[in-house]
């Protein structure tokens, strides 16, 4: 698996002029930007009839939890290159994860590399921000339209749609008691499976699938980012995802 990372782990410059130092950074030497990431056991097979059977180019579009913020090694334990071993082989993974950027800067900043890099599978992680950072529903549904409609017509890639997962009790999620922040969660989850079937993405139903309420030793001790056992945990609900769909 060979493995490109336009991530920072530090705080996040918000001006439009990140997109130039992505660029750069994606443009760059190999021997810069990329490691080589061989899968254990073996390379993982497709699933019968799926419609990518490889190779595959994955781009990953997100903030903090695609960078791997939270974890030691990142580049290795963070979900995006897990899910790249996961994936069926040979896979070449671009991770775009910003940490702190919110839907519409992501929309901005990374969406150039994504379709630059050729994808035929892009995974699109971008709520939380949003949510903490006061962000509109009405302002992220037109943003999420309007990065999907571009994906969708530019690129011909699979596009699959993380949502809100349920955190455990009295973690503090979202910055909101259990209550509120369940029904938050709600709302915007509807705005996001809503615009997932609008444009024939695959929605990531973190909220239903990723048992993250269940076991809190999967979010870390800011109570917002995983663990390596949670940045797993979640790599492998994208897996599972992207193989009932029948895209990997």
């Amino acid at each position: 698996m060979d493995h490109i990372s336009a991530s920072t782990e530090g705080g996040l410059e918000r001006s439009i002029g990140r997109r130039s130092a992505i660029a750069a950074c994606f443009g760059a030497s190999a021997g810069l930007i990329a490691a080589a990431c061989a899968p254990s056991g073996g390379a993982p097979a497709a699933t019968p009839g799926a419609r990518l059977q490889g190779p595959i180019t994955y781009v990953a579009m997100g903030a903090s939890d695609a960078a791997g913020v939270g974890v030691e090694r990142p580049s290795v334990d963070g979900w995006v290159p897990v899910l790249g071993r996961l994936l069926p082989q040979p896979v070449r993974v671009v991770n775009l994860g910003i940490p702190g950027i919110r839907l519409r800067e992501a929309s901005i900043v990374e969406t150039g590399p994504a379709l630059e890099s050729r994808p035929n599978l892009i995974t699109i992680w971008l709520v939380v921000n949003d949510i903490l950072n006061g962000v509109s529903l009405d302002a992220y549904r037109a943003d999420i339209d309007s990065l999907l409609l571009r994906l969708r017509s530019e690129s011909g890639a699979e596009l699959a749609v993380g949502n809100v997962p349920d955190a455990p009790d009295g973690s503090g999620y979202l910055g909101l008691p259990d209550g509120p922040r369940r029904e938050v969660a709600t709302r915007w989850n509807g705005v996001i499976g809503d615009a997932v079937a609008r444009h024939g993405a695959t929605l990531i139903d973190l909220w239903s699938r990723w048992p993250v309420r269940a076991n809190p030793k999967f979010i870390g001790p800011d109570g917002l980012h995983p663990t390596v056992a949670g940045y797993r945990s979640l790599a492998q609900v994208v897996r599972d995802t992207l193989r009932d769909a029948l895209i990997v």
